[in-house]
């Protein structure tokens, strides 16, 4: 009885964790945030598609704190809003008024 129960109780265990393990991430692309040494306050924001392709690309003239969750989270939101679109997005100010931040 005791080896039934011991079973029982490794499969709900395994169970449990397989179905943790199958949650799907929607991840549509990516961000990076380049800055140059000699030049701290002036940083590029790219927006890469799945395929890697760059589908935006910003310069900012403040520096990004990208430890921080809004940051962050505000940078998802544009390339988020980025992927809905399909064609190279001519505004320069997208990061910039997502950030609300001064040029």
């Amino acid at each position: 009885m005791k080896k039934l129960i011991i079973t029982v109780c490794i499969l709900a265990f395994a169970a449990a964790a397989v179905q943790a393990q199958n949650k799907i991430t929607n991840v549509r692309g990516f961000w990076v945030v380049e800055h140059n040494i000699n030049l701290p306050r002036v940083q590029t924001i790219k927006f890469y598609n799945d395929n890697n392709k760059l589908i935006y690309e910003e310069t900012v003239y403040s520096k990004l704190n990208i430890k921080k969750k809004k940051t962050r989270l505000a940078l998802d939101q544009v390339l988020d809003r980025l992927n809905e679109r399909t064609a190279y997005v001519e505004s320069k100010n997208l990061v910039m008024l997502s950030l609300n931040l001064r040029h």
